[in-house]
């Protein structure tokens, strides 16, 4: 084989198993329960990018050319970019490789180690972390771009293993396609990351760190993230003095944000400052005030601000409320399973956790989705309990309740 056919496999291969979280096309899809675990990932985001990769070049141009020409060290320093805002420890190729020594912390400088010996892993685990932390899906055109990269050095490789004299010109078109999609991937996430630091990082989505392998779950529960006033110092310190500015203004935070680790185990309590659940004004039935919905959620914000504006969806597979409120009530069961004594708590004397959550959610949405919501979230309840007396982990968000 040609050594240009295989400059960018480690790309190729990580973009089509992994880290750029592609929608596999139906036929490739299982039917069973224990499908891959990169598509029960992608099935829980919602996130859309600020651009597209389409519009990257034109969005971001510097960082495009950057990308392009020396992929290695953008791909390092966007590293240490995204691990200062997530506030997790550097795991080699993002942590997806947890075998061999490859998921244990190492310093942040290995990065740079990484990048040069394998840019595409780099890039691709780059793009997993802002996807998975950040809670950001491809678009159609997203996937088609990132398919067609992934599969044409491929073709170009087989054709050479079945004796095919493939022409120079080809693969250097090729080798130009990879070239232009990594740098668009580089400006993505370049913007997506810079948009994050304006307006602040709480941690990743219950609903998509439940999907996660458990060492990635282990990399979460250590994170620092940057919180809004932290990122909002950041931004005005790389505003003022540069890199040198910004990383000033990290340290004058102590490294970490306004906003710590999430932690489940403050859920059921009042949230400092929270608000009872405020319906949109289209809503027209009477919403509860405060009880659960006030509480704090896994990523440290009021359940009522969480879901205030998400849309109620409703699993075709298993019948079950997803998202958002799916998660509120399987979190409002671990409450009840949790913290046997809440029925003399006069915040849920009247329908308790679940029914509060329930009836939030109704009041949420559309008139003609009540009935189904209402049915979805009793199945969810049920299954709930289900799981919580057979020790298993609740649907929705993989946690055990007991």
């Amino acid at each position: 084989l040609k050594p240009s056919s295989l400059k960018h496999c480690g790309l190729v291969w990580f973009c089509t198993h992994h880290s750029t979280l592609l929608s596999a096309p139906s036929f490739l899809r299982s039917p069973k329960a224990s499908m891959p675990l990169k598509q029960q990932v992608v099935d829980q985001l919602s996130g859309e990018w600020q651009v597209g990769l389409c519009e990257a070049p034109c969005s971001a141009p510097l960082s495009f050319c950057y990308g392009c020409l020396c992929s290695c060290c953008m791909a390092a320093q966007q590293r240490q970019q995204i691990l200062d805002v997530i506030g997790e420890p550097y795991v080699c190729c993002g942590g997806m490789f947890p075998c061999c020594g490859l998921d244990s912390p190492q310093d942040s400088s290995c990065a740079w180690v990484e990048a040069c010996c394998c840019p595409g892993l780099a890039v691709a685990a780059n793009r997993f972390l802002i996807q998975t932390r950040f809670d950001r899906q491809n678009t159609a055109c997203d996937d088609c771009i990132l398919w067609v990269a992934c599969l044409a050095p491929w073709i170009v490789c087989l054709c050479q293993c079945a004796g095919v004299d493939v022409p120079d010109e080809v693969e250097n078109c090729v080798d130009c396609l990879q070239m232009s999609v990594t740098g668009c991937m580089l400006a993505q996430q370049k913007v997506e990351i810079d948009y994050v630091k304006t307006t602040g990082f709480n941690g990743p989505p219950p609903c998509v760190v439940g999907m996660l392998p458990p060492a990635q779950q282990q990399m979460i529960s250590h994170a620092k993230p940057m919180g809004p006033v932290a990122a909002a110092g950041v931004a005005a310190g790389a505003m003022v003095g540069g890199a040198a500015g910004a990383a000033a203004m990290y340290g004058a935070h102590g490294g970490q944000g306004a906003v710590g680790t999430p932690q489940p185990m403050v859920m059921g309590h009042m949230a400092p400052g929270a608000e009872p659940y405020a319906p949109a004004q289209t809503v027209m039935a009477v919403q509860p005030m405060g009880g659960f919905m006030s509480t704090v959620a896994p990523n440290g914000m009021p359940w009522w601000q969480y879901c205030q504006g998400r849309p109620v969806s409703i699993d075709p597979a298993s019948g079950f409320l997803i998202g958002p409120w799916g998660e509120c009530l399987a979190w409002a069961k671990v409450f009840e399973i949790q913290s046997p004594g809440w029925q003399q708590d006069p915040k849920y004397a009247s329908d308790g956790p679940c029914g509060q959550v329930i009836a939030a959610a109704l009041a949420s949405c559309p008139g003609h989705l009540k009935g189904p919501t209402g049915q979805a979230a009793e199945r969810l309840e049920l299954a709930c309990e289900e799981a919580a007396f057979n020790a298993a982990p609740l649907p929705v968000i993989g946690q055990m309740a007991r």
